[in-house]
């Protein structure tokens, strides 16, 4: 059998054995041999094959080792079968992805006119280490069938350790930096004295006072690590008028230190920022009578400044008001913090008053500011401020357990300020039961106190009976608070020799005749002097001076019945102007809210008769009330009007009344 040789035969990766048709007989692998008969023998032929030449220099030295500095290049020398190089062609370069990096990273490149192709190796990072194999590959020739042949070729290396330094930090030089101002910082890697060009380095940028964004950098592909220095006033400490240290590291080298120096910045403004609490009250209040004042210095962009000295003082002296200390009334000089802020404590004093402290600037006091919105109230209770309110002084509860009323204590300080919040106030009953006992003075939703707290009263177990005391229950309120006086020099202080009202021991009036009688309540204290009692006070309980006493404060609450009570005797109704009394059958009023109804019904001879009434429900009170009729003007004597009572449980009591 005969084969073709193709005009590509010298490029076939290995040798080919060519032989003829001969006369057989000859020996194979001679020529003219006597093995065969009528033909000549064969002789075989080698055809060269193409080859490529691997190799790993560091510059020009042929190397086995790979350093991080970018240098090292494998070079591939492709020949074809005749030794000729190859240009233009195709080769391409693996090795272990997690060791070795290409530059170019497909790792595929093309052979010069001298048949070479060449690229740059480095390791992964800084810290890839260990060997591996470089192996290069190209498809170098077509055999006559079409099957592509690839040739390769490889090599062992060694990844060597790299000296890693830093040089070349840029911080400004010696220009001043504009206080909160930013500015370029930068470092160069050098890896075995080489800048890292090739392989990736991470630096970490810091200063002692500012900011750097981003403070960890990879170098880029000059070697050069970049970011910037802003010298902002939210670090701790500050940076204005001062110098700032800023550092460049890297894992395995020497750190680089430069210095920028800020420019000092220049106080524009002080700010009011509170007074904590807002509200305070006189000494020996029961509230607060210490409040925080705080200001704050700030420059032309409205950034804090610290260590500059402010001096705070009062602007009026005279209501007893201290600053810094109890009873010091001079000017106080504070330095301000890290955040720009002073704070001084105002002590309340024995005026009410609304107060104002005054903050400069030591070193140019037209920087100046003021506070606004301090207040000094008296909180303490007075008795002649206090009152109790009933929301229903009359309820169904004489034969109900379970019906409420709300109660409320309504409080002031002698000026008529609010109490502070947090007073608290006791409940006391002669009957059912206060839910809760006490109550505490809450704040308004804007802080404020309400000077007001309120319990309720529910009906339940014995309800009051006897003469003139059936379905009355009596409630006393009552808290810690002082005594009443005549301000006769008007310093809002109790001295000596002026008027007030020495107070008893409060109690509870349950038989309503101002009178302290055996076995009624009576809030426990220690005074013994002579005296009348005041209000709602046991005589001669008094302690002679004026002070702190309870302020107190009775009301009454009806457990009134289901049924009404209409007047006894006749059942008639003067036409002209008909009126009935309408209590329960305690004689008190009926519950809150009653209704009131009347129809007319006709008698003879008209039948065209009808009526109101007023009023139709029964109002908030104690007492029985009068029910005032109002016939149509075509009622004639002898009509009837029929009377409806409904208590808010709905309890019907009813009377029909004829008109006379």
């Amino acid at each position: 059998m005969t084969r073709k040789l193709t005009g590509l035969l010298g490029l076939f990766g290995s040798a080919l054995l060519i032989s003829g048709c001969g006369g057989g007989g000859g020996s194979p692998g001679t020529v003219g041999g006597s093995g065969g008969t009528g033909g000549a023998p064969v002789t075989p032929v080698v055809v060269p094959a193409p080859s490529i030449r691997l190799a790993l220099l560091n510059g020009s030295t042929a190397t086995t080792s790979i350093n991080a500095s970018g240098a090292t290049t494998a070079t591939a020398t492709i020949l074809d079968a005749n030794g000729r190089p190859v240009a233009g062609k195709l080769v391409t370069f693996s090795a272990d992805a997690a060791l070795i990096t290409f530059s170019p990273r497909t790792g595929a490149v093309l052979t010069n006119s001298s048949g070479v192709a060449s690229i740059q190796l480095s390791p992964t990072s800084i810290s890839s280490a260990g060997a591996g194999v470089l192996t290069v590959s190209s498809s170098l020739g077509q055999i006559v069938d079409d099957t592509g042949a690839v040739t390769s070729a490889s090599l062992d290396y060694q990844l060597s350790a790299a000296n890693l330094t830093l040089s070349a930090l840029e911080v400004g030089g010696a220009t001043p930096l504009p206080a909160y101002g930013t500015r370029a910082v930068s470092v160069f890697a050098n890896i075995n004295g080489s800048p890292a060009t090739n392989t990736p380095v991470q630096v970490t940028f810091s200063a002692s006072c500012g900011v750097i964004t981003p403070a960890t950098v990879t170098t880029d592909g000059t070697g050069k690590a970049s970011a910037s220095y802003t010298a902002n006033s939210a670090s701790i400490p500050g940076c204005a008028g001062a110098n700032a240290t800023i550092s460049a590291t890297t894992t395995g080298a020497a750190t680089l230190s430069g210095t920028v120096t800020v420019q000092a910045t220049q106080a524009t403004n002080i700010q009011f920022v509170g007074a904590t609490p807002s509200l305070i009250y006189l000494t020996g209040s029961v509230g607060a009578t210490q409040s925080q004042v705080s200001f704050k210095l700030v420059d032309s962009s409205g950034n804090p400044l610290q260590n500059q000295p402010l001096q705070l003082s009062l602007t009026n002296t005279g209501t007893g008001v201290s600053l810094g200390t109890v009873g010091n009334t001079a000017p106080q000089t504070l330095t301000s913090d890290s955040a720009g802020v002073v704070s001084v404590p105002v002590f309340s004093g024995s005026i009410p008053t609304s107060l104002q402290v005054n903050a400069a600037l030591v070193s140019n006091s037209a920087v100046n500011a003021r506070s606004n919105i301090l207040t000094v109230a008296s909180g303490v209770p007075a008795q002649k401020a206090a009152s109790l309110a009933v929301s229903k002084l009359s309820i169904e509860g004489f034969d109900n357990d379970g019906q409420l009323t709300d109660v409320t204590l309504s409080l002031a300080d002698r000026q008529g300020n609010p109490v502070p919040v947090g007073t608290s106030v006791n409940f006391v009953s002669s009957s059912g039961v206060m839910v809760p006992a006490s109550c505490i003075v809450p704040a308004r939703p804007d802080g404020t106190s309400s000077s007001a707290c309120a319990v309720s009263i529910r009906s339940q177990g014995t309800r009051p009976t006897g003469l003139g005391l059936a379905g009355k229950v009596a409630i006393l309120a009552y808290t810690p608070g002082e005594e009443d006086f005549t301000d006769a020099d008007s310093n809002n202080v109790y001295n000596l020799g002026e008027a007030f009202s020495d107070l008893g021991n409060a109690y509870r009036d349950d038989d309503f005749d101002n009178v302290f009688d055996a076995g009624e309540f009576s809030v426990p204290r220690s005074g013994s002097s002579a005296c009348g009692g005041g209000t709602q006070g046991r005589p001669n309980t008094c302690d002679g001076v004026w002070g702190v006493n309870d302020v107190r404060v009775q009301s009454t609450v009806i457990f009134a019945t289901s049924t009404a009570k209409f007047p006894a005797g006749p059942t008639t109704l003067p036409l002209a102007a008909p009126t009935f009394m309408l209590g329960d059958l305690n004689d008190n009023s009926m519950p809150t809210g009653t209704a009131i109804a009347v129809a007319a019904r006709a008698g003879t001879p008209t039948g065209n008769c009808s009526a109101t009434v007023a009023p139709t429900a029964v109002p908030n009170t104690l007492a029985p009330i009068t029910v005032s009729v109002r016939p149509a003007a075509t009622c004639v004597a002898g009509d009837l009007i029929d009377v409806t009572i409904t208590s808010p449980l709905g309890v019907v009591t009813s009377k029909t009344y004829t008109l006379n």
